[in-house]
């Protein structure tokens, strides 16, 4: 039997699988660099204003951290610059998660040991995984083209655009195959990853606003921007990024026939023999397991908080006041608001859309102890199925108001300094929390998918994604407002351009409890797994 018997199987079940989220999410990737592109267009008519664009866009050091430098003032070079990191973050994090999803989470849950019993060979799930994540991102990769050739931009440089963040999504499932083999939980493979991507952003940042040619092409994310999309295309850096992922894919293979099924390369540490004191309930546990991610994510959105503030410099003013923003301002309620208020604002409720996410990762947390077999093992002692489940809940709405609360006093610290008016920090904390709510809401559709309909549990990613797409081009005038009512989102008041109202924060807290409510009930009454 050849080590790679089985592969078209085990390809064809994962697809099925996630026969929801790589539609949606290749969807959402697809059309962003469009959307953008679009927009560009419209802000910046003329040549002039293109070059007045790029120029204060790489004036501020904040922007060429975050997305890189800008090598032609044109809607496509600017469209690349915006998207670059964006993209490489949405392809990149999300390959290494399926990738992790379909190798590590299988083989701890038990069901990569049934599926070897069968006629696969040793190689086969993670070579499935690969070519399925692979061939998803070049599906991509040929819609986002397609899409960018449509909204008017050259041909030559939409592929490469599109090439390169697909690239991004190739190298970052091969670094999801590689952490897979070095740990036997799925939790820690995924910090791994995360961690070795914030490096790579990092080095890139730092090279980037140093002027360290050098530094930034040490990392894969600085050559995802080198390809130079729409500025004379640099097509061998592909063939840079083609060799890494050839690499890093040939490691995991070599580390996987060296280690033994459901084990991991580095030892697992072991715990004590009797639980401590504070692990004896139910909220303690759930605390004792996101505990992790809770302080992950409260500081990243500190950093990124900081880096929001600081990107509301002197520059950017001029390069706001375009007349298609006064228009969205006007939008929104607010005609006389400064719009730079409003760029904050915008930039808050954006970020506050992945903070909702942290809430739906942690509520979905119940489907995967319970599918796990876990929750059965919990539920054997006297804990009840509600304050089993109400530990995750509790977690999952106190980390999103923590990291909200980081996000808000990072972005106020740095914008009131910056403006020399520290009176900022409550009114942008303040406007930061006015998203929990509608955050809240988020978690509350997972709770409530979870409790009743648990088989369509990931479903709450997809509304996520619809939610998000219909926010953004609302924002933009695109979609009818009485569709727009059924995003949460739409609801909260923009505290910076003076909007300070307390019924919509009231009544979507009400719709969160009773979607959490509605879920527990559900999960009190369905039998488990």
């Amino acid at each position: 039997m050849s080590v790679l018997t089985g592969t078209g199987a085990l390809a064809r079940l994962i697809v099925r699988r996630d026969r929801l989220l790589l539609p949606v999410w290749g969807l959402l990737a697809a059309v962003y660099p469009a959307s953008i592109a679009s927009s560009t267009a419209a802000l910046y008519p003329t040549a002039e204003d293109l070059r007045g664009a790029a120029d204060a866009a790489s004036a501020n050091l904040s922007q060429v951290a975050t997305r890189g430098p800008v090598f032609e003032a044109s809607v496509g070079g600017l469209t690349a610059y915006t998207v670059s990191s964006a993209g490489a973050m949405l392809l990149g994090l999300v390959s290494m998660l399926l990738v992790i999803r379909h190798s590590r989470v299988e083989e701890e849950s038990g069901r990569r040991e049934l599926v070897g019993a069968g006629a696969v060979g040793r190689h086969a799930p993670l070579t499935a995984v690969l070519a399925v994540v692979l061939a998803a991102n070049l599906v991509i990769a040929v819609l986002m083209a397609g899409a960018l050739i449509g909204a008017g931009l050259p041909a030559s440089g939409s592929f490469a655009l599109a090439l390169s963040l697909a690239a991004a999504g190739w190298t970052f499932a091969a670094v999801g195959a590689v952490t897979a083999q070095l740990t036997q939980s799925a939790v820690a493979a995924r910090g791994m990853g995360v961690a070795v991507f914030i490096a790579f952003f990092l080095i890139r940042a730092v090279g980037d606003v140093g002027g360290v040619a050098w530094l930034s092409w040490m990392s894969p994310l600085g050559w995802t921007a080198r390809t130079r999309a729409f500025a004379e295309e640099r097509w061998w850096v592909l063939l840079l990024l083609l060799a890494l992922v050839g690499l890093l894919a040939g490691i995991a293979y070599r580390l996987s026939a060296r280690r033994d099924l459901a084990a991991g390369l580095l030892p697992a540490r072991l715990g004590p023999s009797a639980a401590a004191p504070g692990l004896r309930g139910a909220l303690t546990l759930a605390w004792r397991l996101h505990r992790g991610q809770l302080w992950s994510w409260t500081a990243g959105f500190a950093v990124g908080g900081l880096a929001l503030g600081g990107a509301v410099s002197g520059e950017i003013e001029d390069q706001i006041k375009a007349p298609q923003i006064m228009e969205m301002i006007a939008r929104v309620g607010a005609g006389d608001a400064e719009p730079v208020d409003f760029f904050v604002n915008y930039l808050l409720s954006m970020l506050a859309w992945i903070i909702a996410a942290y809430g739906i990762l942690s509520a979905l947390r119940l489907r995967t102890e319970e599918t796990a077999g876990r929750a059965d093992l919990l539920l054997a002692t006297p804990t009840s199925r509600v304050r089993w489940a109400l530990g995750h809940l509790i977690m999952a709405v106190a980390g999103q108001a923590a990291a909200l609360i980081a996000l808000g006093a990072g972005a106020g610290l740095a914008y009131g300094a910056i403006s020399g008016d520290l009176g900022k920090l409550p009114l942008v904390l303040g406007a930061a929390l006015a998203y929990l709510p509608a955050a809240w809401v988020m978690t509350g559709i997972a709770v409530l998918l979870a409790g009743l309909l648990p088989r369509l549990s990931m479903a709450a990613w997809g509304i996520w994604v619809v939610f998000i797409l219909l926010d953004v081009f609302g924002m933009l005038g695109q979609v009818d407002e009485s569709v727009l009512v059924v995003i949460p989102f739409v609801h909260v008041p923009w505290v910076l351009l003076g909007q300070v109202t307390v019924a919509p924060l009231v009544l979507l807290s009400a719709v969160a409890a009773a979607l959490g409510g509605v879920g527990l009930a559900g999960l009190h009454r369905r039998d488990i797994a």
